[in-house]
């Protein structure tokens, strides 16, 4: 992951709306709109019981952000302790769905650039409007 991060300073769509975090963003010092932590601040913000605060923690204690995006909402992807990428999206971010097995396996994906165009993946990294939201519930 850090060679990842390393890898670019920036990295986001042509609007900017949806972005990979690079090494600079997790540095403390960090300036922009948004923290490389905002899901787990806002979470943590709603919580209404110090017991919803603790488990909001112990959720993001496990998983690290690496993609934020405000285009349709709040989302982001971030790598989960064992290796998997997971996707959330606001108002309940620690609802995460798996989306890859592995970290590698969603570079994989991006650089295969599949023909057929309906994975979350494909809706945060492309204008994808048109593509059908295949998620569970909608």
């Amino acid at each position: 992951m850090i060679r990842w991060v390393s890898s670019f300073s920036l990295l986001s769509s042509s609007d900017e709306t949806v972005w990979f975090l690079s090494r600079r963003d997790y540095s403390t010092g960090a300036e922009g709109a948004f923290a490389w932590n905002e899901c787990e601040q806002l979470s943590i913000q709603a919580a209404t019981t110090d017991d919803e605060a603790v488990a909001v923690s112990r959720f993001w204690k496990r998983h690290l952000p690496i993609l934020l995006s405000v285009r349709h909402g709040y989302e982001y992807l971030a790598v989960r302790d064992d290796g998997a990428v997971v996707h959330g999206t606001e108002p309940e971010f620690e609802e995460a769905v798996v989306v890859f097995s592995h970290f590698e396996d969603l570079l994989r994906y991006i650089n295969a650039r599949p023909a057929r165009r309906d994975h979350v993946v494909d809706r945060l990294l492309f204008d994808a409007s048109r593509i059908p939201d295949t998620t569970l519930g909608h």
